[in-house]
């Protein structure tokens, strides 16, 4: 025998008057994970109680109520992803910073096989003079010979705007191809990264060697933290990608690789107006004298604090907000 509706309301409405409620927590934004939870349940239960007046009890104001309830909720629910500003905003506020925090392993990895192949590079010189005509161009040798530095002349012979959209295509390039080499397994993501460490460290042990150590030290100082942050950023999504291809885990190769591809994509995208900020640092900045050097390492050691501040703290500062609102 059917259920008579004052019978139906009576053991239904206190879920509805709950779910009502959780609607108002979420629409000012106060909703704990467990209230996330909760409101998951109690939707689908509103909803099977809606698809029960509209069998047993059409036309009454009880199944109108449950219908409104329902599109309010599927409104909240579901409400189509942020546009325009607001969309960038979120990206860069939520997005960029959880993928870097999930993709740590493969980031920290790069970092670390980029150091130690800037390291090698420097000791190989600095013990093998001889290598540099190896690994630093002939154009630099020539500059540290007659002791400068080829970035005291640069703004002589381009201005600074010139020369930071070249160091932000070139910076553009290490970066989108220490992703892309992914495809590989991520092997020539990690020949991208050896080959750029080896270059670095080549050149500061040249550099050191012939007299103008102090010279590059400040032209690196300001954009130097960032700078290599984001070519490790950059490795560390083409090893993400590289590590599907190699190890999907449970998941079937086709959907690892598209899965982490879409994360790598994510992180690169994330990464480039940081290179176009840093380009300009490089090209306004880091070079010629007008900045004095306590000046530039201020900047890039500020500059690199925060950005990592930023991307590692920000999930922290979530967890304990939703703490603060988890029912005692």
């Amino acid at each position: 025998m059917a259920e008579t509706l004052p019978a139906f309301v009576t053991r239904r409405k206190p879920e509805w008057t709950k779910l009502e409620e959780t609607l108002g927590r979420l629409r000012s934004g106060k909703l704990s994970l467990n209230e996330v939870s909760e409101l998951d349940r109690l939707y689908r239960r509103v909803a099977a109680d809606l698809a029960v007046a509209q069998a047993r009890y059409s036309n009454t104001d009880v199944a109108r109520f449950l219908n409104q309830l329902n599109a309010s909720a599927y409104a909240l629910i579901y409400k189509p992803r942020p546009a325009g500003f607001e969309g960038l905003r979120t990206f860069y506020l939520q997005t960029f910073p959880r993928l870097v925090r999930e993709t740590l392993g493969p980031i920290k990895l790069s970092a670390a096989v980029l150091a130690f192949s800037t390291l090698l590079g420097a000791l190989t010189v600095w013990l093998q003079p001889e290598t540099a005509k190896v690994l630093v161009s002939a154009d630099l040798r020539n500059f540290i010979d007659q002791r400068t530095l080829w970035t005291d002349s640069a703004l002589d012979a381009i201005t600074p705007g010139s020369m930071a959209l070249q160091i932000f295509l070139n910076n553009l390039r290490v970066l989108f191809g220490a992703f892309a080499f992914g495809v590989t397994g991520g092997v020539l993501t990690v020949v991208v990264l050896i080959f750029n460490g080896l270059h670095l460290g080549a050149v500061i042990a040249s550099c050191i060697r012939g007299g103008v150590g102090p010279n590059i030290l400040s032209f690196i100082a300001a954009h130097g933290p960032i700078e290599l942050s984001l070519i490790a950023i950059g490795g560390g999504a083409g090893l993400h990608l590289g590590r599907a291809m190699i190890d999907p885990g449970e998941r079937s190769r086709a959907t690892a690789i598209r899965e982490n591809a879409g994360v790598a994509v994510q992180l690169i995208l994330g990464c480039a107006p940081f290179m176009i900020l840093i380009g300009i640092v490089e090209g306004f900045v880091s070079p010629g004298a007008f900045f004095p050097w306590p000046l530039k390492l201020a900047v890039g050691l500020f500059s690199g604090f925060g950005f990592w501040k930023w991307l590692l703290s920000a999930q922290l500062v979530k967890e304990r907000r939703n703490e603060r609102l988890e029912p005692r």
